[in-house]
């Protein structure tokens, strides 16, 4: 009878085990938001909001990719920057870092990764970052707003 006990109860055990290995890992979503940016001739250059799962103002600073070339419409143009999300009383959400291009027809595309967060979205930190949109001149050489979308994935 005692053995037929301890059976029941490694049996119950291993079934327990079974189960939660069984239970799938909850995916990661998505996180995607709508940018709505105006540049200006200093840091930081892009200024702006954010709306959809993270909600609040932008800032991006300019740090250079280290790349040489021409930095006028009609030509690629690489950047790098780090970049601040916060919330309407400009407390700090997301930071992070990117790098990208604006292509000839003025597209952005930029691919970073969240470096820190606050405690609402630290399981962020690590994921990685894409935006992409176009980019508006209020003349040649000068641009004037980036609208565009950024997800965290």
């Amino acid at each position: 009878m005692r053995q037929i006990r301890k059976s029941i109860i490694l049996l119950t055990l291993a079934l327990s085990l079974a189960l939660v290995a069984a239970v799938p890992v909850q995916a990661k979503r998505p996180f995607e938001g709508s940018m709505d940016l105006n540049f200006y001739l200093e840091n930081p250059i892009w200024r702006g909001t954010i709306t959809g799962d993270i909600s609040g103002n932008m800032y991006f600073t300019n740090v250079g990719t280290g790349k040489q070339g021409n930095q006028e419409p009609g030509k690629a143009i690489h950047f790098g920057e780090e970049w601040l999300i916060t919330d309407e009383s400009d407390v700090m959400l997301l930071t992070g870092t990117d790098e990208g291009v604006v292509s000839p027809n003025s597209e952005y595309r930029m691919n970073g990764v969240v470096t820190d967060a606050s405690e609402e979205y630290a399981d962020l930190i690590g994921r990685n970052v894409h935006m992409s949109g176009y980019i508006t001149w209020a003349a040649p050489g000068l641009p004037e707003t980036a609208p565009g979308t950024f997800w965290i994935h």
